[in-house]
């Protein structure tokens, strides 16, 4: 079925002819498919279809219909009920509505989300506690004797530079690159050397180390029979002899972004040691 319009103007009430007339003829064609394809979409599922005119008359859409002013006037007054109907609807139903598809969804804001804020979080309290870890098993370890003097430790890790800046950055002192100190250096130096720089790198994860204390070795003792330094002379070995509390005194940090490689040099001394070598003598118990 095909439902032809007049395309003479017909002056309704309360409405100009001329300019503001062409202006609705513009959009004309495209209401017109509109409705033709609505009209037949009724008619393949046999539904009845009915227009009301001024004068409260039932018109039947699915038969011929007469091109009157007071057809026409309905069709417009319908029209105009349909777009008020459709603007009213939500954005994304209007896109189904028009297009056959939804709207698409809305962007993702710029920033991290929580959860990945949290995961990052996470992943760096497991590292922090890594190096931790690896710390206080190199304490423990008989190569690191505690005999008065700080001891430096020092091993490596690998990171990827998104790993090290989750890790480092805005803890520490900046040592290298600085505007001021090799400003394009692929390498990058951190030194931590106050007790509060430590504390906000290690968090909860600052906890308490232990190492042995040894006895100094090497000293010349007299064997049985014989003098110092003559026959049968010997000297002492370093003795174990117990565990004392461990401090950490200082923390460099020394990445190369090309390799990824990461140099962790750890200064740590004994409780109530010695910062110097400078001991007396034989009476000395180390």
């Amino acid at each position: 079925m095909s439902l032809a319009l007049s395309t003479h103007e017909v002056a309704f009430p309360g409405q100009e002819l001329g300019s503001s007339a062409a202006s609705r003829k513009e959009n004309t064609p495209l209401r017109q498919t509109a409705l033709l394809a609505a009209l037949d979409k009724g008619m393949q599922k046999g539904k009845k279809r009915s227009l009301t005119l001024v004068n409260g008359e039932e018109l039947d859409l699915m038969s011929p219909i007469p091109v009157t002013p007071q057809v026409l006037e309905a069709m417009r007054l319908r029209i105009i009920e349909l777009e008020d109907g459709i603007a009213q609807q939500p954005p994304a139903k209007r896109a189904r509505t028009s297009n056959g598809a939804s709207a698409p969804a809305p962007e993702a804001s710029a920033g991290p989300s929580a959860a990945s804020t949290k995961a990052e979080e996470k992943k760096r309290k497991m590292q922090v506690k890594k190096i931790f870890d690896r710390l206080k098993k190199e304490c423990r370890l008989d190569a690191c004797k505690f005999q008065g003097a700080p001891k430096t430790i020092k091993f490596d890790e690998v990171y990827e530079q998104s790993e090290f800046q989750t890790l480092f950055s805005g803890k520490g002192t900046l040592i290298q690159p600085t505007p001021e100190n090799k400003p394009k250096s692929v390498v990058t130096i951190i030194h931590f050397s106050t007790p509060a720089q430590l504390e906000a790198f290690f968090g909860d994860e600052l906890k308490a180390l232990k190492g042995n204390i040894w006895s100094r070795g090497g000293m010349p003792a007299r064997a049985f029979g014989a003098g110092f330094g003559g026959f049968g002379s010997t000297f002492t070995k370093s003795v174990k002899q117990g565990a004392c509390d461990v401090t950490i005194r200082s923390l460099e940090v020394n990445y190369s972004k090309n390799n990824m490689k990461c140099s962790l040099k750890f200064e740590v001394a004994q409780v109530g040691g010695y910062d110097d070598l400078d001991y007396d003598s034989d009476d000395s118990d180390w």
